[in-house]
């Protein structure tokens, strides 16, 4: 029994050696070659993000703005390509190597582990919010470089306005929620802020957590003044919605959200660093979009607007702020009023079947492209992401419907790309379409 034993242990096993293997080592050697044969050959190669047909349509968009000339290779997932090669490294957002190096966008993706939730972009969780990597993807298919000016008028959480900050490009970004400006402003400031200002001890913290629930918080820096408070108001909603946090307590999540934040920071300024970036502040605005022209000098500004309006008869943009409008003593109906579509005195007599509250947001959503249509230059390029949902049963066509909206007020269509959301099965929104025109 013994002889036998010994000689099944010398046998050689099929990693080619005379000892048995851990599972271990077993998963290790399996994995390797599952990334070698899936990780693709050359020196421009697609990112491990690329993930739907949509994606490929984007790189192309992106290749047309960014190089001379180029051949995408689907299988296998190579690009050839001319051009500026250091911009298009550090601009292009489908690529995961140009010429061999590492892009920008991966060192972001890399570095936070998330291909969306890079910088700030998920600071607070807002809803309703689209992909940073789109805006990027069309920042860069519009050829839009450090003299230009881009609109976001529905700006929301800023995820618009906080792109064009990280590419280097002048923004404008403009939204009737007091949350969704106080958000995009964070994005913004915290790119500027001294490292110093921005570290807190674990004793200030908790310091920071009692005076704010007293409401005796005040600092003489507006940036940690309104981040500390945005960081306070995510603790109390998390906490609220779920057990899982009982554990760690209510002062230790608080602790934990700072510390993501700080994280952010960090990581954001090495990066900075490291490529020498001049990230460019946004303007952020609190006003409405069907007054933009109450602002005459915005008459013919901007060399594009990358939008995505926001879908009031199918999400809940103010629940999820309820704690900071509360503690703010702020008005959550007349915040909802100036929504898109929430005219108290709405009358249609030509329903077409849909219901009122859906007309009148349509209503809305035409002056608001009217509105953009006005605030372009000649020539300036238009996104609109927007996508369909489902109310009382019955699916509402307007991605359609803005499409024809910007047709009739004069833009150009040029594209338009069906993007959808992976894991959304639950969601009011399954995908979006990304739509482009040209004033």
């Amino acid at each position: 029994m013994g002889n036998k034993a010994k000689k099944i242990n010398n046998q050689v096993t099929i990693f080619e050696n005379l000892d048995f293997t851990s599972y271990e080592e077993i998963f290790d050697e399996y994995s390797k070659e599952f990334y070698s044969f899936i990780e693709p050959k050359g020196e421009t190669t697609f990112g491990f993000w690329m993930q739907t047909l949509a994606d490929l349509e984007f790189l192309d968009l992106e290749l047309q703005g960014l190089t001379d000339k180029y051949y995408i290779d689907p299988i296998k997932r190579t690009v050839e390509l001319d051009g500026n090669i250091a911009l298009i490294r550090n601009r292009i957002s489908h690529l995961e190597k140009v010429k061999g190096k590492t892009t920008l966008y991966s060192e972001f993706v890399e570095k936070f582990g998330d291909t969306n939730a890079y910088a700030f972009h998920n600071l607070y969780p807002y809803k309703g919010k689209f992909y940073p990597r789109i805006v990027r993807t069309l920042i860069n298919a519009f050829k839009l470089n450090e003299n230009s000016i881009i609109l976001d008028p529905f700006n929301g959480s800023g995820t618009t306005t906080h792109e064009a900050s990280l590419m280097c490009i002048k923004s404008v970004g403009i939204d009737v929620t007091p949350m969704g400006v106080i958000l995009s402003e964070l994005k913004n400031d915290l790119l500027f802020i001294n490292e110093k200002i921005i570290s807190f001890t674990k004793d200030e913290l908790e310091d920071i957590f009692y005076s704010i629930e007293g409401k005796k918080w005040s600092h003489p820096n507006q940036t940690i003044f309104k981040l500390m408070l945005a960081i306070y108001f995510d603790t109390l909603d998390a906490f609220s919605r779920t057990n899982r946090y009982n554990k760690k307590g209510i002062l230790g999540l608080f602790e934990e959200k700072y510390n993501y934040v700080a994280d952010c920071y960090l990581k954001t300024k090495e990066i900075k660093d490291k490529h020498l970036l001049s990230f460019v502040p946004a303007k952020i605005i609190e006003g409405d979009i069907l007054e933009l022209r109450d602002i005459p000098e915005f008459e013919s500004k901007f060399d594009a607007c990358i939008t995505s309006p926001p879908y009031y008869f199918s999400i809940d943009y103010v629940g999820k702020d309820k704690v900071a409008y509360e503690y703010l003593n702020i008005n959550m109906n007349k915040i909802e009023n100036k929504y898109l579509g929430m005219k108290k005195n709405f009358i249609s007599n030509h329903t077409n079947g849909l219901p009122e509250k859906v007309l009148a947001y349509y209503e809305d959503l035409k002056k608001s492209i009217e509105n953009i249509f006005w605030a372009l230059k000649p020539g300036g390029k238009f996104a609109l992401i927007i996508g369909d949902s489902t109310v009382n049963g019955k699916k509402i066509p307007t991605t359609m419907t803005a499409k024809k909206f910007c047709e009739e007020v004069g833009f150009k269509f040029e594209k338009l790309i069906f993007n959808p959301l992976l894991g959304a099965r639950n969601r009011a929104i399954r995908g979006e379409s990304v739509i482009i025109f040209k004033k």
